[in-house]
């Protein structure tokens, strides 16, 4: 008796021979299927007879198992699209601040909604449909997304092979560039011009003009994947801190753990492993601290007996970046090295986002300089407690400061600010820049059991293939993308 999973696959390659005899099709769709062929020879599905039964399991199982949500068509290549619309689909968050942004906009523009948010209105339209569960597999298509998003990413082909992190982040600032028009800041705003830059650097405290903007700013505009990066720079032998930096993110880049010079995954790595990787504490090489110089200053000029006039001049001196204390020919001969210092770079969250996507970077480079894909498996919790990972966690006091309350205003609540449930894990089959990606999505459906209750089921969805999968196989996934809801 031959086995399911190999009746299986012939059955799927004899079809796809007799598509490639009366089609043309381009390398990129061959090197496609040669991943989606070689996932099912390696058993990465585990739950193949789900993926392409559809809704005959149900005559196996009892009715309730019989509910399923929408799958997507694939137009050409878009399956990296369409994994990402599943995943919003199940961002309770995204859906309601897409909704938020056309109730509000049908007073700002009245009459005029269509013209000027299309892409807004077709994504929020999709993904309400896709929030539709039912007995019956039915299929949606994303063609009016695709075509609305076309006219702000026309360099990014959405029918070609593509990175799916790559196509969120195009989503995203689509949207933004799509609702911005409505609620950019006015130009007297001294806030103008940092709002809407990529980088923030705390350098006073704004005007009371100011933070009304940024008030406006984070009512209207702030999306629900904005989050805010802490960059410090620290010295450890004078114990300053020289700058602090803030930076807007919508994921979190994070490179798995690998095994000394090698590019395979450590066995045992988790996400946490890889949380504390990207925040963890970095030394800089040669950096020159004018504080440490300016104490060795005083400390040198006290040791030649200069005068107190000189060394009273470099005491009183600010230290910056501009001062001339240098150029003193006293100084001139005082040994110094950059390696007197000890300068520490940390990233920290400042503000956590409603909705934290992680990307884990599975593209790497080998020793010959071609790109190698990171296989592996990196375990992720259900729960995920960023609390552990904010700026007190480690000793930064940036709270404290009198931007504190806009940056980060889950600081005051921090017993549960930091926690999030995992919705979504986005996987990919294939080589680097090829393959096929498919979502596995959670949905609350009613209970069967009690009623006013709801139960959580996941999905495994390819494209247009929807199967009920359990905790246990999203678990096992090896996610390229993790899409978790803040709590």
């Amino acid at each position: 008796m031959v086995p399911r999973r190999v009746s299986d696959t012939k059955a799927i390659v004899r079809i796809l021979t007799q598509t490639f005899r009366a089609s043309h099709l381009s390398v990129a769709s061959l090197l496609g299927v040669a991943g989606f062929l070689y996932a099912l020879k390696s058993g990465r599905f585990r739950n193949l007879n789900l993926l392409f039964s559809g809704t005959r399991q149900g005559d196996e199982d009892d009715d309730d198992d019989a509910i399923l949500v929408p799958g997507l068509q694939n137009l050409g290549n878009n399956c990296f699209l369409n994994v990402i619309l599943q995943a919003l689909a199940s961002c309770k968050d995204f859906r309601s601040y897409l909704q938020w942004v056309i109730d509000d906009a049908s007073e700002t523009v009245s009459g005029q909604e269509d013209e000027q948010f299309p892409l807004t209105l077709a994504l929020s339209d999709l993904l309400q449909e896709l929030c539709t569960v039912g007995r019956r597999q039915s299929v949606s298509s994303p063609r009016q997304v695709m075509l609305a998003l076309t006219h702000y990413v026309r360099n990014f082909n959405l029918t070609c092979q593509q990175d799916a992190a790559e196509a969120l982040l195009h989503l995203i600032s689509s949207l933004q560039e799509e609702i911005v028009v409505c609620y950019r800041p006015t130009k007297t705003s001294n806030l103008s011009d940092i709002m809407f830059s990529r980088n923030l650097r705390m350098v006073a405290a704004p005007s009371e003009e100011g933070l009304n903007d940024l008030k406006r700013w984070h009512k209207h505009l702030r999306g629900p994947f904005d989050g805010i990066l802490g960059s410090t720079l620290m010295c450890r032998t004078c114990s300053s801190q020289i700058s602090l930096e803030f930076q807007f993110f919508h994921t979190l880049p994070l490179s798995p753990l690998l095994y000394s010079g090698s590019s395979n995954i450590v066995l045992g790595c988790t996400l946490e492993n890889c949380l504390k990787k990207f925040l963890g504490a970095e030394k800089v090489e040669n950096y020159f601290c004018h504080r440490c110089w300016h104490v060795a200053a005083v400390k040198y000029l006290s040791a030649m007996r200069a005068t107190e006039t000189d060394i009273e001049k470099i005491k009183n001196c600010g230290g910056d970046d501009q001062c001339d204390c240098k150029a003193s020919h006293h100084l001139q001969r005082m040994p110094w090295s950059n390696s007197y210092s000890f300068i520490l770079k940390q990233l920290t969250i400042a503000r956590f986002p409603k909705l934290l996507c992680i990307q884990v970077q599975r593209a790497s480079l080998n020793m010959f300089g071609e790109s190698v894909k990171l296989s592996g498996h990196i375990a992720f919790p259900l729960v995920l407690d960023l609390s552990l990972f904010s700026p007190s966690s480690i000793g930064l006091n940036i709270e404290k400061n009198d931007m504190s309350q806009y940056l980060n205003p889950e600081a005051s609540s921090r017993n549960h600010g930091g926690m999030y449930r995992l919705v979504t894990v986005v996987e990919h089959f294939g080589m680097t820049g090829s393959g096929h990606y498919t979502v596995y999505r959670s949905v609350r459906v009613a209970s069967q059991e009690e009623e006013d209750c709801e139960e959580l089921r996941w999905f495994s969805i390819s494209d247009s293939e929807v199967g009920r999968v359990s905790e246990s196989d999203v678990l096992g996934a090896e996610a390229s993308l993790l899409f978790y809801e803040k709590l």
